[in-house]
């Protein structure tokens, strides 16, 4: 049996639930997502959409994920240790479900964007007058 890639939107969107599901049941992760009261119903098709525009480039998410996670980091600030647990449970249900360069550019993705949210919500910046932004551009 063939592993498929991570290049539909279809398998992206069952990726994110996939690996939601994993993330709202961890013992770590688990409790930040309920202490923000995340509503899944709403925020998994928000999570498929950045995803899609990510891996594909499909246009469909407007949002900005630093202004997302500034609330919720400023009530309990995200440590490595969840940063850590977030990325080896994004690798791990990608790895279980996909193969190819899409799914391997996709977990590449993953560790930037985890790298550079934590160094935004930190508040570092970039040396000189340039802030560090949150920005990904779809690879073929």
């Amino acid at each position: 049996m063939t592993v498929p890639d991570l290049d539909t939107r279809e398998r992206i969107a069952f990726f994110v639930r996939d690996f939601y599901r994993q993330v709202a049941m961890d013992d770590l992760l688990g409790p930040v997502f309920a202490g923000a009261h995340v509503d899944w119903s709403a925020h998994i098709p928000k999570l498929t959409d950045f995803w899609a525009k990510q891996v594909l480039g499909e246009p469909g998410y407007e949002g900005n994920p630093l202004r997302a996670h500034e609330p919720v980091h400023a009530r309990r600030p995200f440590g490595p240790e969840l940063y850590e647990r977030w990325l080896h449970l994004f690798t791990a249900t990608v790895d279980e479900h996909f193969a190819g360069p899409r799914a391997e550019a996709t977990k590449a993705r993953a560790r930037r964007m985890a790298r550079a949210l934590a160094l935004l919500l930190d508040g570092v910046h970039s040396p000189g007058s340039e802030d560090l932004a949150v920005t990904f551009r779809p690879r073929d």
